[in-house]
């Protein structure tokens, strides 16, 4: 284990919150204070602009009023006699004058008048109150007289050329029609002094004067030479010349105090603002200008500044020694945590709890470092169970280690004992080992293997492509791959071998990079030709079997009927097969069946075919056959076989055939109706007694047979469709106790004005056109469900479903029971099977199969017709029946044949013997029956003990419709 590290000194988390709480509050202090002061400025500002405007608008009305009082008071003295009469002549007369001086007087002290005059329309001064008006020195007087007395109508205007006075010019009408004008002036200094008296703010009238006009004599007091503009008026002068002064030097130009300008002067602050006014003459400029001392807002915006700062300070204060407070204690037992846990790495774990549990935590107001502390106790603990189990994993790693070398060497050991190819590649695909194994099955050791390429030891033809599929794998375009690939050995034998190649990940090219497993198939692959050869070909007599020869017969068909020749086919069986079979056991047929083989193949051309239809039924195709040639193979056939002898022990056996014959396509284009017309044809043969030939003709009395067969298919099929098979049962009486054991199922179809019809009419042509798989099928489905639905109303029935002879060769029966047992959770052994022993005997290997089978899922088996052959007793130690149904021929009477009681009673006997139980068919009467329970007969069935019937009448509780099993 490493040595811990030393604890390091760090700054603690409650002065890093404290730290950065601190800038985050001064600067949302500094923020809210500097945007507070700039809102105050703006709103200062804009209530000054605001303000301002409204004294230039007020100043500008004042100056208006005033005008057109002086207007009105010009035109009123104006229409006085006394001035109309001194229009017309001087005045010359004392007390004219007298009037005209008090009138002068009287303007002067009431109205502010400064001065007065009449002008003559020769411009000659009649009338003046003090100092003449000088028309020539005021271009604008002189103008506004002429327009006056040329206009008649009176004019005012604005005139600063010595002082500002506002003039107002009337004409004056004589009473001989002489035009004159009469002149007022106003000084404007008494409209700035009675607005400064209203507002409260200093004004200022600024005069500039352009062209010749301009003052000659300049006012050295007033006079701004900066702007080239003389101060006309100015409240409050002695304090705010000397600040228009300081401007003039400091502004270039008037323009620049259109918006206001804050100075400071004299230790106060100061805003100007300049306004033009209107009314001046057209060479004079006049400018408005307010002067505020705005010291005392800019003051209060600085306290007001200064007090928001005070506040955010003493907040942000308050906030810190709160933030500290809070964070003091938890923060001192965060330190404590963080000096005891390095303590763990050393394995100090109860230091580390002991340290940390000093500190009693609040069981009220439990916080994250509570949280912590226990997590620290919990993890304290735990760290120290990881040590000690560290400890034994490394107790466990030890002898774990010792284990793999064991398994290594166990691998090692498997490598060389595993009955499979084992190897490995490089990424040149050469060979870097191989086990003891690849080496024994290929005869080459380890040195002529290392560094061989892969590819040569594979033959040549199943190697195709593999080499690209090898390069996928190294570039790891892939991670596995299987392909059957032939391995040549050392002594040039080609061993099947199946490979598994996967990717390893090797670092460079000597590494291994693919790992191949070889699976010798060599058996495998001789047992798949074997069993694709058994799918065409009987495996006794090594000729075609039946699904191979009916293939063949369909194209021999098509051909014929492409090419427009005839073809024949031939079909026969032994006639005395079964005797053999009976007396000298199935192994001596066997050997007859092989012999034959063997033998008829010579007798046909090449192009002809020989197959096994089953049991000792064969068939011969003839192709490009006439009907005399196919009599003639016919007759050489059945030479050969009647000329056979057999010997088997101590008998000589001989045999015979019967052969029908149908020609192709003239009687059908059908394989499977070409089958069954040939099939029918050789009944014909027998009928007639055997051992012959029987072709069959258009007007021959088996077409009509055909026909009938094809009719009752068809009815068949539209049963199995339209479900119009029925299910009748008929009770099995239990002899000793007389009740019924079991029933046996009883198939019937209901015809189209429905009837009733009998299995006799239509099963023999269900079996011959494989239709009989299908109806054996429908009626085990159709059975279980009923005992499933009787199960499931409380009635435990048993009942017997007859197997036909084809169910042996039905692949498919056994899995359909299976599945129907599991689907309904049936009890197995509810349903016994019954087949006939001609069935059984037919093919005993398939039957013995299939028997056991069945029995292994657990249902039983009854032996139908028991005793109408001849090796009856010898079939009861060969297959698994449980019960035996003796026939009907030896029960129907009973108690008028001797014999037959005897019989009886021997095959009673002979039963108990073998622990089968038996049942007695065609039980007719009560003496029958007496008798029957005196033999020690099990069970008996017959129209005495019970007639057949539909089982939905004996069971009408039966609800439930049964499914269309036509494909199942």
């Amino acid at each position: 284990m490493s040595q811990p590290r030393a604890l390091t000194r760090f700054l603690s988390i409650k002065w890093k919150a404290l730290i950065l709480t601190s800038l985050v509050l001064a600067a949302v202090t500094a923020s809210y204070a500097t945007l507070n002061y700039l809102e105050m400025r703006q709103q200062f500002a804009q209530r000054r602009e605001e303000l301002q405007s409204q004294y230039a608008v007020q100043v500008q009305g004042l100056l208006d009023q005033y005008n057109n009082r002086l207007e009105q008071l010009t035109a009123m003295v104006a229409s006085l006699p006394g001035i109309e009469a001194a229009v017309n002549q001087p005045i010359s007369d004392s007390d004219m004058r007298a009037v005209v001086d008090r009138l002068m007087a009287v303007l002067e002290m009431n109205f502010g008048v400064e001065k007065v005059a009449l002008i003559s329309s020769e411009g000659d001064q009649l009338i003046s109150n003090g100092t003449a008006v000088d028309l020539h020195a005021s271009t604008s007087l002189a103008e506004s007289v002429r327009q006056a007395i040329n206009s008649e109508t009176p004019k005012s205007f604005i005139d600063c050329s010595e002082i500002c006075l506002q003039y107002a010019v009337a004409p004056v009408l004589g009473a001989a029609g002489e035009v004159g004008a009469l002149v007022l002036g106003m000084s404007l200094t008494d409209v700035i002094l009675d607005f400064r008296r209203v507002s409260g703010t200093d004004l200022g009238l600024i005069v500039q004067q352009e062209g010749p006009e301009a003052r000659t004599q300049i006012d050295s007091d007033r006079w701004l030479g900066g702007w080239h503009a003389q101060v006309m008026v100015l409240s409050n002068a002695p304090r705010n010349l000397p600040l228009l002064r300081m401007l003039a030097s400091k502004a270039p130009s008037l323009g620049e105090l259109y918006s206001p300008r804050h100075f400071k002067y004299d230790d106060r602050q100061f805003e100007i603002r300049l306004f033009s006014l209107a009314g001046f003459g057209s060479r004079e400029k006049a400018h408005l200008a307010t002067i505020s001392d705005i010291s005392d807002s800019v003051a209060q915006i600085r306290v007001a500044t200064q007090r928001s700062i005070l506040l955010g300070v003493g907040g942000l204060m308050v906030s810190e020694i709160i933030l500290l407070l809070t964070l003091w204690r938890p923060m001192s037992r965060l330190r404590r945590a963080a000096v005891t846990l390095p303590s763990l790495a050393e394995g100090a774990f109860s230091k580390v709890r002991t340290a940390i549990s000093s500190t009693k935590p609040s069981q009220v107001f439990r916080d994250e470092v509570d949280v912590l502390n226990d997590t620290a106790i919990a993890l304290a603990h735990q760290l120290e169970e990881l040590n000690e189990e560290v400890a034994e994993r490394t107790r466990d790693l030890s002898q774990r280690m010792r284990e793999i070398v064991r398994e290594r060497n166990f691998v090692t050991h498997v490598l060389d004992t595993a009955q499979a190819i084992i190897l490995t590649q490089d990424r040149k695909n050469r060979i870097i080992m191989v086990n003891t194994y690849g080496q024994a099955l290929t005869g080459y050791d380890m040195e002529d293997l290392d560094g061989r390429p892969f590819l040569s030891m594979l033959a040549p033809a199943g190697s195709i492509g593999i080499m690209e599929r090898l390069v996928e794998l190294v570039d790891g375009e892939r991670e596995h791959l299987e392909a059957e690939c032939d391995l040549l050995a050392r002594d040039g034998s080609v061993i099947n071998v199946f490979w598994h190649h996967s990717r390893l990940r090797g670092d460079d090219e000597s590494s291994p990079v693919i790992l191949s497993v070889g699976m010798d198939i060599t058996a495998r692959k001789k047992a798949e030709l074997r069993l694709a050869w058994l799918a065409d070909h009987d495996p006794l007599t090594a000729l075609f079997n039946r699904r191979r020869f009916e293939q063949e017969l369909e194209q021999a068909i098509a051909s014929a009927k492409r090419y427009q020749h005839s073809g024949a086919l031939l079909f026969f069986d032994l006639d005395q097969f079964k005797y053999v079979n009976d007396t000298s056991g199935h192994s001596a047929g066997d050997r007859l069946l092989k012999r034959l083989g063997e033998s008829l193949p010579g007798l046909l051309r090449e192009v002809d075919l020989l197959g096994r239809l089953g049991g000792d039924e064969f068939g011969v195709i003839l192709s490009r056959s006439c009907p005399e040639e196919a009599i003639s193979v016919a007759k050489k056939i059945l030479s050969h076989i009647q000329g056979m002898e057999f010997p088997e022990g101590e008998r000589i056996h001989k045999v015979s055939a019967s052969i029908g014959i149908a020609m192709f396509p003239e009687h059908s284009n059908d394989a499977q109706d070409l089958l069954a017309r040939a099939d029918l044809a050789m009944y014909q043969v027998k009928e007639s007694g055997r051992g012959g030939w029987h072709l069959l003709s258009n007007d021959d009395q088996s077409q009509q047979l055909m026909y009938d067969h094809v009719l009752w298919k068809q009815r068949v099929e539209r049963a199995l469709s339209q479900q119009l098979f029925m299910l009748y049962v008929q009770p099995i009486l239990r002899i000793k106790t007389m009740t019924v054991g079991h029933y046996e199922v009883l198939l019937r179809m209901r015809g189209d004005d429905e009837t009733i019809i009998s299995p006799s009419q239509f099963i023999e042509v269900a079996e011959r056109s494989g239709l009989i798989h299908v109806v054996d099928r429908m009626v085990l489905s159709e059975s279980i469900l009923f005992l499933a639905s009787a199960r499931d109303r409380g009635q435990i029935v048993t009942l017997t479903v007859n197997l036909s002879a084809h169910a042996f060769r039905d692949p498919d029966l056994l899995g359909h029971l299976e599945r129907l047992l599991q689907e309904n959770y049936l009890d197995p052994r509810q349903l016994i099977f019954e087949m006939t022993e001609t069935a059984a005997l037919a093919d005993l290997t398939a039957a013995r199969r299939l028997m056991e089978a069945i029995n292994s899922i657990g249902c039983l088996f009854a032996l139908d017709d028991f005793g109408t052959g001849f090796s009856s007793f010898y079939y009861l130690k060969q297959l698994p029946f449980e019960f035996i149904k003796i026939d009907g021929s030896f029960i129907r009477n009973l108690g008028e044949r001797p014999d037959d009681q005897v019989l009886v009673k021997a095959m009673a006997e002979i039963a108990t013997a073998f622990h089968k139980y038996t049942i007695a068919e065609q039980v007719e009467d009560a003496p029958t029956l007496a008798l029957l329970e005196e033999f020690g007969i099990d069970f008996a069935q017959g129209y005495f003990t019970g007639l057949p019937q539909d089982i939905a009448t004996l069971f009408p509780d039966k609800t439930a419709a049964l499914p269309n099993v036509i494909n199942q």
